[in-house]
């Protein structure tokens, strides 16, 4: 027995006749009549009434065609769920960040994705940038994205855009008519410091060691959602990265005047495992990504 015997069942049920049901998928009606006898000998029962003039099923046949509808309509469903795994458009797509790149990096990046591959899963873990290294060797993960480049030599990595740290302040401070702000300008203004020893928190605070101040910290805040908010009520002023700031620049609720100094930023990268077979779904991913950056940094 195979499908196609199946498929043959179940067409003449539809027909009621064998001419039609040949006509119809294109075969003899020897053919026909030879796989209506090869699924009665598999099992040995008869499917149809040949006492009758007409094509009629019996129980055991009507039986077989219910059950052989279900079978090949599941066939046809597991061949569209490969196919289409095979061109990358199903399957689970396992990434990780770190809580910055998950806020504002990755959901423009998964929504355009899933625009074109909308039966695709996304998993998303969120974890320290130091961790993800490791959890790119040890776990699951098709992609992490990094503000570093991992030494390991089983990861590979692909640089997506440099993220610098601006200087952030609400559209009626001064600072926001200056062409220019200078570390001593921004150390005599009450400042905004986000409360974990974040690794953009380090950099700045070595920063300010570099131009021999310190900033007047006026509050220390959890998240970078609240400096904002906090900033633009005019509490004070801070230093974010750029990343964090866009929605607020474009609608103009936040300016970012330049700053004297060398820009302070990083690098953000996406990285994987070498060793890892990357799946059509994966590399569809990773070609989207590349694409949308080269275009962004062109």
């Amino acid at each position: 027995m195979n499908l196609s015997d199946l498929e043959i069942l179940v067409c003449l049920a539809e027909e009621g006749s064998f001419s039609r049901a040949a006509a119809k998928l294109n075969r003899s009606q020897p053919a026909v009549s030879q796989a209506i006898r090869r699924l009665e000998e598999t099992f040995e029962l008869q499917l149809l009434d040949r006492t009758s003039r007409r094509t009629v099923l019996t129980g055991a046949g009507a039986a077989l065609v219910s059950y052989a509808g279900r079978i090949l309509h599941l066939w046809d469903g597991a061949v569209r769920t490969l196919a289409e795994r095979r061109n990358g458009k199903r399957g689970v797509l396992r990434l990780a960040a770190n809580g910055l790149l998950c806020d504002y990096l990755l959901p423009p990046l998964i929504e355009a994705f899933r625009a074109d591959h909308p039966h695709a899963k996304i998993e998303l873990a969120q974890c320290p940038a130091s961790g993800i290294p490791s959890a790119l060797l040890d776990q699951d993960l098709d992609f992490g994205f990094l503000s570093f480049a991992p030494t390991h030599r089983d990861l590979e990595t692909q640089p997506l855009f440099r993220d610098d740290l601006v200087l952030a302040v609400p559209p009626r401070h001064p600072f926001a008519r200056f062409a220019q702000v200078s570390f001593q300008q921004i150390a005599g203004e009450p400042f905004l410091a986000h409360s974990a020893a974040s690794p953009s928190r380090k950099r700045l605070d070595y920063q300010f060691g570099q131009e021999g101040v310190a900033p007047r910290i006026a509050m220390e805040l959890p998240s970078l959602e609240s400096i904002k908010r906090f900033v633009a009520a005019g509490a004070g002023i801070a230093i974010l990265p750029r990343l964090c700031l866009e929605r607020e620049l474009q609608e103009g609720t936040l300016v970012a005047p330049r700053m004297k100094s060398q820009p302070i930023g990083r690098e953000i990268r996406v990285a994987w495992r070498r060793t890892r077979g990357a799946s059509p779904l994966a590399g569809a991913f990773l070609d989207q990504t590349a694409r949308r950056f080269k275009c962004r940094a062109a």
